[in-house]
């Protein structure tokens, strides 16, 4: 323990020096009485203070084994503490005081207080405090009175009480001297260390009326009680605050000391000017302005001259800087003269008085005008540049010039004077006086006028030009005739009509009550006759459509679909109606949104490009999954799916989005491909002519016709429980699609073959009230069934107004698709 450790190549160790002398110990040490390693008075036997290195840090920690009172800077050591440079460590009759402190190297004083005559002071401060909280006390417990120790009050007392006897000189020096340290240590062992943090570090730190003051690095040491600490340095501003040192405070007092400003010596040549600092107003220059420290930014402001703009560095503190600044003129100088002299001087609208006349005005481009009665006025535009002086003149005032006015029948002609283009009828012109000026007009579609006009000086001069057409012939004719003819916003009779215009452009329109109107435009040309076609599309869109796109047909995989005229239909069936069901309630519907039906139901092969491993199945060894029959064993959600599949390959926005695991259509409705609303799918379904509906596929009356379509016929022999008395369709099951005939539209299989999936919710009620383009129940659980299949073997399910609803796969039951037209 008494020998230097080496680690990591370096020795750590302790160097202690005591009264005794210096010497070196290892990096762990202790401190007390009789067998420490350091022996101090006051203190029983035995360690009561260990001083060793952790982890490359010094740390001083009181041994659980002793009584004895440790006091670390001033309070009492309870448990281990990192040892800093000035530290003071008080037990028993000594002090240990920390000298300076390394990873390696720690080195203390040891002062002996019983024996040894003092303990120098780190050094003796004055200063100014400021706390966390400001100017504010801060408040430090203390003991509340100093109490001596009775042995050193017996000290002290010693010399009264001895006899009188002869004594030595300088025995009597050296009691003294003993007691007088005797009180100094007394005192020491009462300083508080009160934490200190100045700016700047080499401020002076007083303490105005304190009996004794100690700064020890970033330490004050101080008696208990109320002190005033004030700090001063040459260059800044003093600052100052009352602290109460108590022994339980924690507080730091921070110094924080401004700098003085700086003294800025500005010259400008003479030039006054405005100056401010960081764009506050400081003064005026020249002179002497006050800046505060730091980076600055000057600007120097005076009329007629460019802001002077520079940043400077301030050292503050009362030092004197010099600026020289040289400020830039803005402002320059005209010399207008004029002959005749005596006209007047306008300087951007200003009046500058009479030529010969010096203005002064700012840079940049000036607009001059010089004039006098009788005179042609002069103008003009200059470049003046700051400081300069322009001479103008002398400016010789003409004759004034003569005033034309044109203007024509029809306006808008091009005027050109002397082969110059001077603007469009009507116009004002002036002419240069004393000599002749030929004056044209060219307006498209007519003829060229010009005219020749002397100019008399000061005159006022009036051209009235009536210009003459130039015709060609267009003839305007189409589908409906007698329709109404109106050309550039006017009325022209009815077609077929031909007509002599113009040779410019004109903006036909022909109308028509039921149609959409025509419009397009027509430009003549001499000697051809031009021609203008139209066909009239009738207002009605599903009408229009009927002649412009009746059918459509799908990219992907050809399938067809037609057309449906808008109208309005009764839906449902009346109670008086043979084979009604309940849920059959009557209502008008009507459909104005022009929508597009399949012609058939889909088929197995269409639906296998979506769906490659669908397979409809057998009945009775009969296939029902032949590419040309129509797709069964599918559910609603697979018909959807197929909708927005085919949709996305058409380039067709999807009809369908899904919330929940659950489909349900876009609101708005778009374009793309979906299964038919429950209106549209009987409104196409029961379509016999406009206006006209009817109850089944063939009519509105029993018997069924033969080869109306694959329902239950005798050829279903025992595989189906009924079949229609006496028909027959030769297809036991399912039969391809296309094989009966069409409905009025042109659409097959809607009674018979397979029912059809429909895009409506299923309720058995039906709401009366008149409805337009509906689209069935916001939610509901089954979705609507509807049209016979061939497994139909009655008069209800063969009505058109028959429906039902489903949530399951069927062999008789599939789909076909709808869209809107637009």
């Amino acid at each position: 323990m008494n020998d230097a450790v080496l680690i990591q190549g370096a020795y750590a160790q302790v160097r202690i020096r005591e009264p005794e002398g210096e010497r070196t110990l290892g990096e762990r040490i202790s401190v007390g009485g009789a067998t420490a390693d350091v022996v101090v008075p006051g203190v029983e036997a035995g360690g009561a203070l260990a001083i060793e290195r952790r982890k490359g840090l010094w740390v001083a920690a009181p041994s659980s084994a002793s009584a004895a009172t440790i006091r670390f800077n001033g309070r009492p050591l309870t448990s281990a503490r990192d040892l800093r440079r000035h530290d003071v460590l008080a037990l028993g009759d000594a002090q240990v005081v920390v000298t300076d402190v390394s990873r390696t190297l720690l080195r203390l004083d040891v002062c002996h207080l019983a024996s040894n005559a003092t303990i120098a002071p780190a050094a003796t401060l004055a200063a100014v405090g400021v706390n966390d909280a400001g100017d504010e006390d801060v408040e430090i417990q203390a003991p509340g009175t100093l109490r001596v120790p009775t042995s050193i009050a017996a000290a002290g007392a010693a010399p009264a009480a001895a006899t009188t006897r002869y004594r030595p000189r300088w025995l009597a020096a050296a009691a003294a001297i003993a007691v007088a340290l005797l009180l100094v240590a007394v005192v020491a062992s009462l300083l508080e260390s009160v934490p200190l943090d100045i700016r700047p570090n080499d401020a002076r730190v007083r303490t105005p009326g304190t009996l004794l003051s100690i700064r020890s690095g970033d330490r004050l040491l101080l008696l208990p009680g109320r002190h005033v600490v004030r700090g001063e340095r040459d260059g800044y501003v003093s600052a100052q605050t009352d602290i109460d040192v108590h022994a339980d405070g924690a507080a730091v007092v921070r110094l924080r000391l401004a700098k003085l400003p700086g003294k800025l010596y500005i010259d400008t040549d003479g030039v006054a000017a405005a100056v401010s600092i960081d764009g506050m107003q400081a003064g005026r220059a020249p002179g002497v302005i006050d800046v505060p420290a730091g980076q600055r930014t000057i600007m120097l402001s005076a009329p007629r001259y460019v802001d002077y703009i520079t940043t400077l560095p301030i050292e503050g503190a009362g030092a004197r800087q010099d600026l020289k600044a040289v400020l830039q003129p803005s402002w320059g100088t005209l010399k207008i003269l004029s002959s005749p002299a005596g006209a007047q001087v306008n300087v951007d609208g200003a009046d500058d008085g009479i030529a010969p006349a010096t203005v002064a005005a700012p840079s940049g481009v000036r607009h001059i005008q010089i004039s006098a009665p009788g005179r042609k006025t002069w103008e003009s535009s200059v470049v003046l540049k700051a400081g300069e002086t322009l001479a103008i003149g002398p400016v010789t005032l003409g004759q004034p010039d003569a005033h034309l006015t044109v203007r024509s029948d029809p306006s808008g002609a091009d005027v050109t004077v002397g082969g110059t283009h001077r603007g469009r009828t009507p116009i004002e012109v002036d002419l240069p006086a004393g000599i002749s000026h030929e004056v044209m007009l060219n307006l498209a579609g007519y003829a060229s006028w010009t005219k020749p006009v002397f100019a008399d000086s000061g005159r006022k001069l009036t051209l009235e030009a009536r210009l003459e057409p130039v015709l060609a012939r267009v003839t305007v004719q189409g589908d409906p005739a007698d329709a109404e003819l109106i050309i550039d916003g006017a009325v022209r009779g009815h077609t077929p009509q031909s007509l002599d215009l113009p040779a410019i452009e004109h903006r036909i329109e022909v109308r028509k009550d039921g149609f959409l109107a025509f419009t397009g435009s027509v430009t003549p040309a001499t000697g051809l006759e031009r021609i203008v076609r139209y066909h009239l599309l009738p207002a009605d869109r599903s009408l229009a459509l009927l002649e412009t796109a009746p059918a459509i047909t799908s990219r992907t995989t050809g399938y067809a679909l037609r057309l449906v005229p808008s109208g309005t239909f009764q839906m449902g069936s009346d109670r008086r109606e043979q084979g009604r069901r309940p849920n059959e309630g009557l209502r008008q519907v009507t459909l104005k949104r022009p929508f597009y039906l399949g012609v058939m139901e889909v088929t197995n092969g269409e639906y296998r490009k979506f769906r490659a491993e669908h397979a409809s199945g057998y009945i009775d060894r009969h296939s029902i999954d032949l590419d040309n029959q129509p797709v069964t064993q599918v559910t609603w959600d697979d018909a959807v799916e197929f909708c927005n599949w085919l949709s996305e390959r058409d380039g067709l926005p999807p009809a369908y989005q899904k919330h929940d695991k659950t489909y349900a259509l876009s609101r708005p409705v778009t374009t793309g491909y979906r299964l038919a609303s429950e209106a549209e799918w009987e409104y196409a379904a029961r379509y016999a002519s406009p206006g006209q509906m009817r109850r089944f596929a063939w009519g509105d009356s029993l018997p069924v016709p033969a080869q109306v379509g694959n329902i239950a016929g005798a050829e279903a022999g025992n595989s189906l429980p009924a079949t229609l008395p006496g028909y027959r369709d030769d297809y036991p099951v399912v039969a391809p699609v296309g094989k009966f005939n069409p409905t009025p539209l042109g659409l097959h299989d809607m009674s018979g073959n397979v029912s059809e999936w429909i895009n409506d919710y299923y309720s058995s009620f039906v709401d009366p009230a008149p409805v337009t383009d509906p689209l069935g129940p916001d939610e509901g659980i089954q979705h609507v069934v509807r049209g016979a299949s061939w497994k139909s073997a009655t008069a209800t399910e063969l009505r058109l107004a028959w429906r039902d609803g489903a949530d399951g796969i069927s062999p008789a039951l599939g789909f076909r698709i709808a869209r809107y037209a637009e």
